[in-house]
């Protein structure tokens, strides 16, 4: 009989909300194009002086400035866009627990609270199911 890692087990037991998944990926598509933007301001530009422009209004110290403007509020939202991805990320990871949580009466928790003292913080999924039997 083989030993199973104990975190593998508790990695399937984890499963992110759909919706937290869907914005996720919406995050991490936002931040990409923020920082492609950020990191190549001249060609993107380039292509929006193109296609909404007139070529009768041509700068270079305009040109210069728009360039600059654009890396460093490109770099800018683009972290706020990675610091949202990431927390959402964690959040979804975590609502499980939070929900198993909420779910639990006072005397479950305190329960659970005096095995993880006696445990030494180790073990909470254990914990968790000495509490259910």
């Amino acid at each position: 009989m083989a030993v199973q890692n104990p975190m593998i087990h508790l990695l399937a037991e984890v499963t992110i909300p759909l919706p937290i998944q869907v914005v996720c990926i919406v995050l991490t598509g936002l931040f990409l194009f923020a920082f492609s933007v950020a990191r190549e301001p001249r060609g993107w530009r380039r292509l929006f002086q193109s296609m909404f422009g007139s070529s009768a209004t041509f700068s270079v110290n305009k040109n210069k400035v728009i360039d600059e403007s654009l890396k460093r509020y490109g770099i800018v939202v683009a972290m706020v866009f990675l610091v949202a991805d990431v927390s959402l990320f964690v959040w979804g990871l975590t609502a499980h627990t939070r929900q198993l949580q909420s779910e639990m009466t006072q005397e479950e928790a305190l329960q659970l609270n005096e095995i993880q003292k006696i445990n030494g913080n180790r073990g909470a999924d254990g914990a968790r199911r000495a509490v259910s039997n």
